[in-house]
């Protein structure tokens, strides 16, 4: 028997505390636990001695492992059986990349043109050449604003979901958006054509967001979004309100979510999600000094999510608890893609019309497919990087962001690295609390 390279033993006023990044199990422990843990240590280990269901729980939190099993190549084992799964079918489909918002930390041109009828046919016949091996398809819609092209959105909807019902696959979709587009009509069509949620961005109260995001007329649009939202939620539409945190924003969140707890009727069905502002391209260089990188914004996160908590909103519950991760994002999988309006296929949201990055495109056939653009995602591994192969946080940060990764030619670790002893402790105090009431 021997210990899991990825044990975590903190104390918390007295309270030893386990966890271990590989299962993400988490425990209170006793002095028999410890017993067991420094006589694997000192080569004195005995089964006999110990409580059978504590050698159980052991072993199931990923404490404990048999000598023959070796955790680094099971990981690599796992992140491969993940990666390369064909059941699952993962599109993000910019049917424009055009925009009716101009925000200042926005990393697209915002290129004119809608998708082609050339184009929505070919994407028609790359879903239906990989019907034979998917059980299921899920479609995010993307942009640019994809309201823009909302008659796409719903023709190209329309045809899925016919090869879908027909070759009993199944279907969900969600949308990206600012919004300000949506009229009635679209949540009707939102219900038939099985887009079930919306995730809408809000970056401050009024005065805030309306520096923030503007949108090309130069009007105002947060009363507009809080009424939109209302629609949503009305609708029984799942609804994300990502608020896109900087230095400029910081100060100002805790009015933001007053104000959103008084001007959406259902609040507490709504979920909130902090993204970090980063400037990704030269298009948004001129904001880089006002991004936090990952450690910095490790340090604000437990704040956040705790007003967000506390004003009654909904949120999963384990938002910011660590969770296994084989692989980072939709990037690392061979069988997701995002799709521009001009046919263009990338492996990261980040490169969205950036042509040169293109791992091919979907009118000039499947031999395009594997390109360097494309194997050079695909083959990505942090198990081997120097940095990262012997670290103990690899099974819940696998790398960091890829696009990140691959830009500085090294992971760069993730916000999970810098707050987990944070996070633990406030898990620790949370469950405390439940029990006890």
């Amino acid at each position: 028997m021997k210990l899991s390279h990825y044990n975590f033993l903190k104390n918390y006023n007295g309270v030893n505390v386990f966890f271990n990044s590989k299962t993400c199990a988490l425990a209170v422990v006793d002095d028999e636990f410890l017993k067991v843990v420094e006589d694997i240590k000192n080569g004195i280990y005995n089964e006999e001695k110990y409580s059978k269901k504590l050698i159980t729980d052991m072993k199931m939190s990923g404490c404990i492992l048999d000598d023959d099993i070796d955790e680094k190549e099971t990981f690599e084992c796992v992140r491969n059986i993940q990666k390369y799964n064909n059941s699952s079918l993962g599109l993000t489909i910019a049917p424009t990349l055009d925009c009716n918002f101009r925000c200042i930390y926005c990393f697209e041109k915002h290129r004119k043109g809608l998708m082609s009828e050339p184009v929505q046919d070919a994407l028609i016949k790359f879903i239906e050449l990989r019907l034979h091996d998917i059980k299921n398809i899920s479609v995010t819609w993307y942009g640019g604003e994809p309201l823009i092209a909302k008659k796409i959105i719903y023709s190209l909807s329309e045809r899925i979901l016919k090869l879908c019902t027909s070759n009993s696959v199944e279907y969900n979709a969600f949308i990206i958006t600012n919004a300000s587009l949506l009229t009635d009509d679209d949540i009707i069509n939102f219900k038939k054509y099985k887009i079930n949620g919306a995730q809408v961005t809000i970056d401050g109260p009024k005065e805030v967001h309306d520096v923030r995001r503007v949108n090309t007329a130069g009007e105002s649009t947060f009363d507009l979004l809080i009424k939109n939202i209302n629609k949503l939620l009305d609708a029984d539409m799942e609804v994300i309100i990502r608020i896109n945190i900087d230095k400029e924003n910081i100060d100002c969140i805790d009015e933001l979510l007053l104000d959103l707890k008084a001007k959406i009727g259902n609040y507490q069905k709504v979920k909130i999600d902090f993204g970090k502002v980063s400037a990704f391209t030269d298009v948004c260089k001129d904001i880089e000094n006002n991004c936090y990188d990952n450690e910095q914004y490790a340090d604000i996160l437990i704040p956040l999510y705790q007003k967000v908590i506390i004003m009654g909103f909904l949120m999963n519950k384990m938002s910011i608890y660590p969770q296994v991760r084989f692989n980072y994002c939709c990037a690392d999988y061979i069988n997701s893609f995002v799709i521009d309006n001009e046919g263009y296929l990338y492996k990261c949201w980040n490169h969205v019309g950036r042509k040169h990055t293109s791992c091919g495109n979907l009118l000039s056939g499947e031999s395009q497919f594997f390109n360097k653009n494309h194997l050079k995602w695909i083959l990505r591994n942090p198990a081997k990087s120097e940095k990262c192969k012997d670290c103990k946080y690899l099974p819940i940060c696998a790398g960091g962001c890829p696009d990140r990764m691959l830009e500085e030619n090294e992971a760069i670790c993730d916000t999970v690295k810098f707050n987990l002893d944070k996070v633990l402790q406030y898990y620790y105090n949370t469950l405390k609390g439940s029990e006890a009431k």
